[in-house]
C-alpha cells in the first residue's frame, strides 16, 4: 500500500524564528531519510521552508514517522500538522515532483482541513476504509497529550524512547528514578505507547524503528 504525508508548520512566519524553523526542518528531513532507509520505496522532500513531503510503500511506517516527528518537534506554539493519505496505488516510476496522484491531492485536502483546527494535528484518509476512529478519537487524543508536554517532560520522554530503563534516564539527568517516573507519567508515556501500537496495526513488517531509536540516541540539536 502506498502512503504519504504532507507536513506543515503552523504560523511559521509569525514569531520571527524562521531561521530556527528552517534548521529544525532540515534536521528532521535528514532524520526521516535515515529512518526510512530500510524501506524498499521511499521519498522525502523539504519544501517551501515549512513543509515536508514523505511517501513510501508501508503505511505503518508513514504513520510511525509522523508520530515520532510530532513527539520531538520543539516549537509548541507552532505545531506541525499532517495530512495523510494511503491507498492501493502502484509505486510511481517517474520523478515524484512530477507525480500527479490522487493520494497527493487527498493528503493536501486533509492538511487544509486541519490547518486551523485546535483539536487535532492529523487527518488520515485510506481508500475504501473508514478512518473516523483515528480522526475523531486517536489523533485528537494524541494531539492533546503532546500539546500539554512541558519542555522537560518532552526531553525525558524522548530519552525514554531509546533507553532501556528509567534508571538510565535518571543517571543522564542527575535525578532520582521516582522523579523520572513522575515526569513520564505526566507525559502520559503509557498512553502514547498504546497510540503507537494502534498506528502499527496496518503492516506487520516494521523495519524502521531501530533506525529511529538510534538517531534519537545521537541527540537532537534543540536539547
Amino acid at each position: 500500500m502506498l502512503s504519504l504525508f504532507i507536513m506543515d508548520v503552523s504560523s511559521s512566519t509569525q514569531m520571527n524564528n524562521q531561521s530556527d524553523i528552517r534548521n529544525a526542518m532540515e534536521h528532521i528531513t535528514a532524520q526521516v531519510e535515515r529512518w526510512s532507509e530500510p524501506l524498499q520505496f521511499k521519498y522525502t522532500n523539504f519544501r517551501m521552508g515549512d513543509e515536508l513531503f514523505f511517501v513510501c510503500d508501508n503505511l505503518a511506517s508513514t504513520l510511525l514517522i509522523s508520530y515520532y516527528i510530532k513527539l520531538i518537534w520543539p516549537f509548541k506554539a507552532q505545531p506541525v500538522k499532517f495530512g495523510i493519505a494511503a491507498g492501493d496505488e502502484p509505486v510511481p516510476d517517474m520523478n515524484i515532483e512530477h507525480w500527479n496522484s490522487k493520494l497527493t491531492k487527498l493528503a493536501r485536502t486533509n492538511l487544509e482541513q486541519i490547518k486551523r483546527s485546535d483539536i487535532t494535528d492529523f487527518q488520515l484518509s485510506i481508500y475504501d476504509m473508514n478512518t473516523d476512529i483515528y480522526n475523531d478519537i486517536l489523533f485528537p487524543y494524541f494531539t492533546s497529550i503532546v500539546k500539554a508536554h512541558s519542555k522537560l517532560q518532552q526531553s525525558i520522554l524522548i530519552q525514554s524512547l531509546y533507553t532501556e530503563t528509567q534508571k538510565e534516564i535518571a543517571q543522564i539527568n542527575h535525578k532520582s528514578e521516582s522523579t523520572i517516573s513522575s515526569h513520564l507519567n505526566k507525559a502520559q508515556y503509557k498512553q502514547l505507547s498504546l497510540i503507537k501500537k494502534h498506528l502499527l496495526t496496518f503492516d506487520t513488517d516494521i523495519r524502521i524503528e531501530k533506525n529511529i531509536k538510534a538517531s534519537l540516541k545521537g541527540g537532537l540539536p534543540w536539547y
